[in-house]
């Protein structure tokens, strides 16, 4: 089924992982493939440049205070299971 967040992360990903140009989701070939893809797409269902430069900083966001937290389960992890040094 067609969802527009899908949509949002798949192009994401593909401007991500293979190392494209944000510009190129703005470019009438890219968003002609879109639309053959599915032929109902609307301009609104269509990820625009800002659409996905904001899900790419906020998927990034997210990562980085993930791996805070993990970090910070480990420090206290290791901090819990060391032995103590004063006897």
């Amino acid at each position: 089924a067609f969802s527009r967040d899908d949509v949002l992360k798949t192009v994401a990903e593909f401007v991500v992982c293979d190392d494209q140009s944000l510009l190129m989701v703005d470019k009438p070939a890219f968003r002609n493939c879109l639309v053959a893809m599915r032929p109902a797409a609307t301009r609104a269902d269509l990820p625009s440049t800002h659409d996905i430069s904001t899900f790419i900083h906020n998927a990034f966001i997210s990562f980085i205070n993930d791996l805070k937290s993990e970090i910070q389960v480990m420090i206290k992890f290791n901090h819990s299971a060391a032995p103590s040094l004063t006897h």
